[in-house]
C-alpha cells in the first residue's frame, strides 16, 4: 500500500488500525503491553518509537501534549488512511439481485502521477471493475463510498469521476462477464 510515494509497512498498518479504535484516536508515546498483539518480538517492541516517528514523518500522526503527557494522535490524513486500510472494500458481498444500473469510474491522471494512476487501476481491479476503455471502468454494483475513500486516500478528487447510468450501448458482453441478466 502506498500513499504519495511512502510505503506503509505491516507494523504501521496494524498500529493505525489500533489507533483508529482508541478513544480520541490517541496512543501513548511509549510502548505498552496493549500492543502485544502487534509487536510480538523483542525486536518489534524496540521498533515502536521508530514506527511512531515514521508515521509522523508521513503526516499520519502528530504529537500533542495533553496535561504534560506526550501523546500521539491521528491527523486527518491518518484517519483517512486508517479507514482505507480497515475498509476491506474488496471483500464486500455482491448483492443477490442486480439493480440494472452500471457504475462507472473515469479518470484523467497526469503522467507525473503515474504511480498513483497505476495504484488506482490496481484497486479498481481488486473491487471487480472491468476496463471498458483506457480510463473508463465499469462495475454492476454500487460502490460510491469505496470510490470516495480511494479518491480521498490518493488525493484524486479532481481527476476521478464516479457516476451511475442505466444504459451502456452493447452491454451484453459486460453482462456475460459479470454473470448478470
Amino acid at each position: 500500500m502506498h500513499y504519495t510515494g511512502y510505503r506503509i509497512g505491516t507494523l504501521e498498518k496494524e498500529l493505525l488500525k489500533k489507533i483508529l479504535n482508541v478513544k480520541n484516536n490517541e496512543l501513548p508515546n511509549q510502548y505498552s503491553d496493549t500492543f502485544s498483539d502487534i509487536f510480538k518480538t523483542v525486536r518489534q517492541k524496540s521498533e515502536y518509537s521508530n514506527v511512531i516517528k515514521r508515521l509522523e514523518k508521513k503526516g499520519l500522526l502528530r504529537f500533542i501534549n495533553r496535561n504534560g503527557i506526550l501523546r500521539n494522535t491521528l491527523t486527518k490524513k491518518g484517519i483517512v488512511t486508517a479507514r482505507f486500510i480497515t475498509s476491506n472494500y474488496y471483500k464486500r458481498e455482491k448483492p443477490k439481485n442486480w439493480d440494472g444500473k452500471w457504475h462507472l469510474v473515469i479518470f484523467d491522471i497526469p503522467e507525473k502521477k503515474k504511480k498513483i494512476r497505476n495504484l488506482l487501476r490496481f484497486h479498481l481491479k481488486r473491487i471487480g471493475f472491468i476496463k471498458v476503455q483506457a480510463s473508463v471502468w465499469v462495475y454492476p454494483y454500487s460502490c460510491e463510498e469505496v470510490i470516495s475513500i480511494i479518491k480521498t486516500y490518493f488525493n484524486l478528487n479532481n481527476e476521478v469521476l464516479y457516476f451511475t447510468t442505466e444504459y451502456i450501448e452493447n452491454d451484453k458482453k459486460l453482462r456475460r462477464i459479470f454473470k448478470i441478466s
